[in-house]
């Protein structure tokens, strides 16, 4: 997940995925690493986690959408989020080596 903090709400940001990977954590579902690029936008954080597969992914998001707590912390990212940036989904998967 690509999410920008807006000015001044960086710590509010960070304390928001340490909430989230709370409530993951509590649902058996894995954490997301956070990452902020050295250049670029300021205050952009792209928040990873790894999947075994697609159909893991699913499940993993399924459960957690399921869960009234869980999209309770969800939705207070609302609270540091920048009302400029929209936050956005990306999912990734190696590139095959082809013949």
């Amino acid at each position: 997940m690509h999410v920008v903090a807006d000015l001044g709400k960086y710590r509010d940001a960070m304390a928001w995925i340490a909430e989230m990977n709370a409530a993951s954590r509590n649902l058996g579902l894995p954490e997301a690493t956070a990452w902020s690029p050295i250049s670029g936008d300021f205050n952009y954080i792209i928040l990873e986690t790894e999947y075994a597969d697609l159909a893991t992914f699913d499940a993993s998001q399924t459960k957690f959408q399921s869960d009234p707590q869980a999209m309770a912390v969800f939705r207070r990212g609302r609270d540091w989020g920048s009302h400029s940036h929209w936050p956005k989904d990306e999912v990734l998967t190696s590139a095959a080596t082809i013949a």
